[in-house]
């Protein structure tokens, strides 16, 4: 993938990518564990119906709310996997381009319909790269800090603090599978952020990339039920939007494929007024295959049960690997594939050194807490993340490389 005459991307780990395969790879094939991805354990079930996709599917997708097929076993799926009401509240689309391009359009049109002025968004720190695509559209960006000793979870008190210091409140971002902490916000977190927006007229994003992935026995909040439900108690309208990622779920991030679930009127809008401004609907082979897959509904039970229950033994094995350190144990919370783990002493303040060291000494390549952070002052907090999509034998080799190189937290 790398195997160009011209840098692939300006992401910092693919820098030291180079520099590590330049050197010979010496101390074996890199380990990829900063983005998100294994390019594989994709349902083979999922793979074989994308070989078996009629010719038509290989043209422009006529319906902008997706293939009808896709979008109706996806809107069933959504509403019994998320918990939504029976009612007409809300309608869903597929998004075909990836949740981000479709954040990016919904804090568009949202920065389009606001008051004239610098809008600003309130997320949660540390963050996924909403800034990556709100600030150039503009927006100014208003963190609700956290702390490492809460396991980075917000305070309601927090929450109310950090938008009362915000003069013109234009987006909230909820992310309750909470990147990069795998934290399951309680309900009532969630209910604190939508109160907030609701309360100042924001517009409101539901982020819900890693929804469905906890474990047996934990129940994911579903953020977007909370926000229908305060909906409906307080009779306001505001402008919202929940995505959700099928490529996370299914390990096919390549397909971008999600979905897009908003208030009826709302949504035919974005998807045949807003988005048709820079794509149409296209990919219908592998909205196809996908709606073949979601078809058999016990085979994906399985897959996802059989997943998930993998990802505890991996979070497990991490978290006891890292015990308790001087700096605070390993953050691992059961909604997401990601653990945050703090660097030895000597690497606090410099977790960026930390993390050129993992990669060009041990071929163990790592993000920052903050993935793709643009707020330097934001992005050192004494940890760093790891991916824990991969089998547990990549993670074994991982930690040992890094023991061996020096550079495990003692």
């Amino acid at each position: 993938m790398l195997d160009d005459d011209v840098r692939p991307n300006r992401l910092q780990d693919v820098a030291w990518l180079r520099e590590y395969q330049h050197r010979g790879s010496p101390v074996g094939d890199p380990l990829m564990l900063a983005l998100g991805e294994t390019w594989d354990h994709t349902p083979k079930a999922l793979l074989d119906a994308l070989r078996e996709v009629p010719p038509h599917t290989h043209g422009y997708q006529m319906s902008m709310y997706g293939l009808p097929l896709l979008r109706r076993l996806m809107k069933r799926y959504v509403a019994e996997s998320q918990r939504l009401p029976e009612s007409g509240t809300w309608e869903l689309a597929v998004s075909w381009t990836g949740t981000r391009s479709a954040m990016r359009d919904f804090a568009s049109y949202v920065d389009g319909q606001a008051q004239a002025g610098q809008p600003t968004a309130l997320v949660v720190a540390p963050a996924w790269d909403y800034a990556g695509f709100l600030e150039p559209l503009g927006y100014r960006m208003a963190y609700v800090e956290t702390a490492a000793s809460d396991s980075f979870i917000p305070s309601i008190d927090e929450i109310r603090a950090t938008a009362e210091a915000v003069d013109e409140l234009t987006l909230v971002v909820i992310n309750a599978q909470h990147n990069p902490t795998g934290n399951n916000w309680e309900p009532e977190i969630v209910r604190s952020l939508v109160d907030v927006a609701l309360a100042r007229g924001a517009a409101i994003l539901v982020d819900d990339a890693y929804f469905g992935v906890c474990p047996e026995g934990v129940t994911p909040t579903s953020a977007t039920a909370v926000l229908l439900e305060a909906l409906a108690d307080t009779g306001q309208i505001v402008p919202w939007v929940s995505v959700r990622s099928f490529g996370k779920q299914f390990h096919c991030n390549g397909w971008a494929i999600g979905s897009l679930v908003a208030e009826p009127g709302f949504l035919d809008d974005f998807v045949n007024e807003t988005r048709p401004q820079h794509t149409y609907n296209y990919g219908t082979h592998l909205q196809y295959a996908m709606a073949q897959w979601l078809a058999d509904g016990p085979a994906v039970n399985e897959y996802l049960r059989r997943e998930s229950s993998e990802l505890e033994v991996k979070r497990a094995f991490v978290a006891e690997a890292f015990g308790n350190r001087p700096n605070g144990g390993v953050i691992a919370g059961p909604a997401a594939p990601y653990a945050l783990f703090p660097v030895p002493d000597e690497f606090l303040g410099n977790e960026q050194e930390y993390l050129r060291r993992c990669a060009v000494r041990a071929g163990v390549f790592l993000s920052p807490t903050w993935p793709l952070a643009r707020v330097s002052q934001l992005s050192g907090n004494g940890f760093v993340r790891m991916y824990l999509g991969p089998d547990l034998a990549v993670l074994t080799e991982a930690l040992e490389r890094l023991g061996k190189a020096g550079l495990f937290p003692r």
